[in-house]
């Protein structure tokens, strides 16, 4: 059993980030956190909802390696789902999954099936009441879950949550695992590369860079690896990308992320993005190698 341990927010956090109490907890909803940086637990996440998170943004638990912290009631209408007034918000519980680059992976989720169990017990509810980020709305979480993260798909942590025996995929966990690329040096960023990226920095594998907006930088990619958007979200390889090399993580290319990259990686610092391109292939031989 998962270890549980309470550290709820105070009465004005409750009326600043969330619909306040009357939640039904009708299902319970899974996320995961999209964070990758070291440090980045259930400890962390709670602590960020302690203090009043920037964010508008709320959940009820976080779940990590090493045990569960709640920090809302089950009865308060949290900021999770992304649907407002919608039952996701107004009538899910929500359990956000740490993935953490520090922590064990496998384990958090296997503590996250736990802890789902347990409080479909407590509510009285079957593992048909369990649902994904993505089924309120059209957002890719749990991502890593989605993706079969070391080989552990929805289907999967369905069983786990009813104490079924799981066979991992090895072939998809090993391919996780591995964090070299097998990229042509060629300069050409599309979809191979964000491909590779998306493989190291552990986001979702698509290939595709996600609610991009129109700029010289971003007509510059190959194939069709550039999702056009409005930019409102940005991309999660890029905001993971930009973590990395130390600009702002706002999930869109342009020329500071560019020029962030050429400091970055030692190549010549012009903000531009060539086709091809000199910095494209130092990310390209960095991914081969598994050192980025």
């Amino acid at each position: 059993m998962v270890k549980l341990k309470k550290q709820l927010v105070s009465e004005h956090v409750i009326d600043e980030r969330s619909y306040g109490y009357g939640n039904p907890v009708n299902t319970i909803t899974i996320h995961q956190t999209g964070n990758t940086n070291a440090g980045a637990d259930a400890q962390a996440h709670a602590n960020i909802q302690t203090n009043m998170n920037s964010r508008q943004a709320s959940w009820h638990y976080s779940v990590d390696d090493k045990e569960a912290i709640q920090s809302f009631p089950d009865n308060v209408q949290c900021w999770h789902a992304t649907d407002g007034g919608g039952p996701g918000n107004t009538t899910s519980l929500s359990i956000e999954l740490c993935i953490n680059s520090d922590g064990d992976y496998e384990k958090t989720v296997q503590n996250g099936a736990e802890l789902a169990k347990e409080l479909l017990d407590k509510h009285h509810l079957t593992v048909n009441d369990l649902r994904q980020h993505h089924d309120w709305y059209a957002k890719n979480c749990p991502a890593q879950i989605r993706a079969g993260k070391h080989g552990i798909r929805w289907n999967d942590f369905l069983n786990m949550v009813q104490g079924k025996s799981v066979q991992v995929d090895t072939k998809v966990k090993a391919a996780f695992k591995s964090k070299k690329g097998n990229l042509t040096v060629d300069g050409k960023w599309g979809n191979a590369t964000t491909t590779a990226l998306q493989e190291y920095l552990d986001t979702v594998v698509d290939g595709i860079i996600s609610d991009q907006v129109h700029n010289h930088v971003t007509e510059a990619f190959y194939g069709d690896t550039i999702d056009f958007g409005d930019g409102d979200e940005g991309s999660l390889v890029i905001k993971h990308l930009q973590r990395k090399i130390g600009t702002k993580a706002d999930g869109l290319l342009g020329p500071n992320t560019i020029g962030a990259l050429q400091k970055y990686l030692g190549t010549v610092y012009d903000k531009k993005l060539s086709r091809p391109s000199l910095v494209v292939k130092e990310l390209q031989r960095r991914l081969n190698k598994g050192n980025l």
